[in-house]
């Protein structure tokens, strides 16, 4: 991806996402690392995975995301600001990429994903290699000793305690089978699993 234009969709994200979940900036930046990653081995459009992976959160600036944070582990999927903080965050996509003429087609390719990128059978069903990988990217970042400090920013110091955790991990452990598809991120979020204690 042309680095002018990397330069300038982080700054148009970086304030929205400052407006988001504790953490969403830093979180991002880490998810458009694994992207990279993730592209250096497996199949995938960087023009598209790139983009998507800074833009895939900036919805939630534009919702109230108590019933999000406030969630047992196993309920979060099932809140209406997931869902809304996909919706406006397609809709804030698509005027950013138009705003920046950005190319038609892969921006509409982009504003697809992220209407969906917190639904990983829906992306899956695509059958689009670039889709897969921005789901893995956003997923890995829930791995390894940075995501507990992401926890701890979105959800509070308890998360990481008790009953609350132990459902979270469960939740953590089942996803390494359900939200990886390519072997790259299924290696990953395995090593980051055991550097968090999450797998032996």
């Amino acid at each position: 991806m042309d680095w002018i234009v990397e330069n300038l969709l982080k700054e148009r994200v970086e304030v929205l996402l400052t407006r988001g979940r504790g953490d969403d900036w830093k979180h991002t930046l880490r998810a458009v690392d694994y992207g990279r990653y993730l592209l250096k081995h497996e199949e995938g459009e960087e023009e598209i995975v790139i983009p998507a992976l800074y833009l895939h959160d900036v919805g939630w600036s534009c919702v109230d995301f108590d019933d999000f944070t406030k969630a047992s582990p196993d309920r979060k999927r099932d809140t209406p600001s997931l869902y809304m903080h996909m919706k406006y965050g397609a809709e804030l996509a698509s005027e950013i990429l138009k705003d920046m003429g950005y190319e038609s087609e892969r921006a509409d390719t982009i504003v697809s994903i992220i209407a969906v990128h917190d639904e990983p059978d829906k992306v899956f069903a695509m059958k689009n290699p670039s889709a897969t990988l921005i789901v893995e990217a956003d997923r890995l970042d829930r791995y390894g000793p940075e995501s507990l400090n992401r926890f701890r920013a979105m959800f509070g110091e308890g998360y990481l305690n008790g009953d609350h955790w132990k459902k979270a991990s469960k939740y953590l452990c089942e996803g390494i089978e359900l939200w990886f598809r390519t072997k790259t991120a299924k290696t990953l979020a395995k090593k980051l699993a055991r550097d968090m204690g999450l797998l032996i």
